[in-house]
């Protein structure tokens, strides 16, 4: 028990926890189980939790011939100002270890294992506090992405809601029935396109479910752009479903991005739930944006794996006790029975959309 005791402290002393806390990466999810909506929202840094962005977007304008000696010629800028008041959430959790886990770490110390233990504590408190308040962002991310709208619920019954810019038209019911071969998805999905296109946009990654990219595939004016599969049966020719690659083929034809499938799911109190809904499309534009995000704030910048401009950034404002901007974790052994291991962690955080004509989602599809 004391060796134990004696391991937790060592690695609360030497900072390996608040290191899971602070690693910019874990936002990503894992490998296995990518979490999309940080590439396109990714964490920042902020001092304070409640401050006024300002959201600029310049339009280039391009430069004009003149000789040798003329003063420079002044042009129009056409620039897009806006502001809007972020107020920062605060979420938290507390986890702890089960009986059977703990006994297991025992185990572990009485075969002078200390590394596996150490290991074995890690990761335990990184799936069950970081990756929990990893999770409430990408929550967060795609209801500020589909629905331009972040509901925060807490216990007894608190529910808040944020709004955020909704242009007009950027956010749309589908025109029709996509399962239906009597209307053609790809009408409203070009008219997005177009949208994006009218704004200087281009359509820079398609994001929706496997159930969306299916229907598309069930559809038989789908299937006429994409490489059908086609069958003879007594002497009628049938066109059946087409393939992902083949939707993405006729895609990129039409200089549209292939789709992404992100099905993730994500488990509460109430069951299992996903991040974005399947009744989805969602495009986004390159807003051309340098997609770093800020690390500790004496590390400098931390940059994303290989992606687009980003559409704003999911802010990390300054928890509760603490001195500066960034997620918490504690973790505690106790003696007293039943012997146990507990973890908390806590944090100030809110997705912030700084390019809100850089979305379209098509919605209701069925």
């Amino acid at each position: 028990m004391a060796d134990l005791m004696s391991l937790v402290q060592q690695l609360v002393d030497s900072g390996q926890i608040q290191e899971l806390a602070r690693n910019p990466f874990a936002q990503f999810g894992t490998p296995r189980r990518p979490l999309l909506g940080a590439s396109l929202l990714p964490e920042r840094l902020v001092e304070d939790n409640l401050y006024r962005e300002t959201s600029i977007r310049w339009r280039t304008i391009v430069a004009l011939d003149g000789t040798r000696y003329s003063p420079a010629q002044k042009r129009a800028d056409g620039q897009l100002v806006g502001e809007f008041l972020v107020e920062l959430g605060h979420q938290d959790i507390a986890r702890e270890m089960t009986g059977r886990d703990y006994d297991a770490l025992l185990k572990l110390l009485d075969r002078n294992a200390s590394m596996d233990a150490v290991a074995s504590i890690l990761r335990w408190v990184d799936v069950t506090v970081n990756q929990a308040l990893v999770q409430r962002n990408e929550i967060q991310r795609w209801q500020a992405i589909v629905d331009a709208k972040v509901v925060r619920v807490g216990d007894n019954g608190y529910a808040e809601e944020v709004e955020y810019p909704n242009p007009s038209n950027h956010r749309a019911s589908a025109g029709g029935t996509w399962s239906s071969d009597q209307y053609d998805p790809y009408d409203d999905i070009v008219g997005m396109a177009d949208l994006l296109a009218g704004k200087g946009y281009t359509v820079g990654r398609i994001v929706t479910s496997r159930k969306v990219a299916s229907i598309l595939a069930k559809n038989a004016n789908i299937a006429k752009r994409a490489a059908p599969v086609i069958r003879e049966v007594g002497g009628e020719v049938i066109i059946g479903r087409t393939t992902l690659s083949g939707i993405n083929a006729a895609l990129q034809a039409d200089g549209l991005p292939p789709i992404e499938l992100y099905d993730a799911t994500y488990e509460d109190m109430s069951g299992r739930h996903r991040y974005l809904p399947d009744d989805v499309f969602v495009m986004v534009a390159d807003t051309g944006v340098d997609p770093a995000v800020a690390g500790e704030p004496d590390e400098g910048d931390t940059y994303l794996p290989e992606t687009l401009g980003p559409l704003g950034y999911t802010a990390i404002g300054r928890a509760v006790g603490q001195a500066g901007p960034g997620r918490v974790i504690r973790l505690e052994a106790f003696e007293n029975k039943p012997p146990r291991l507990e973890a908390e962690g806590w944090q100030t955080s809110l997705p912030v959309i700084t390019e809100p004509e850089a979305i379209a989602v098509i919605k209701d599809i069925a």
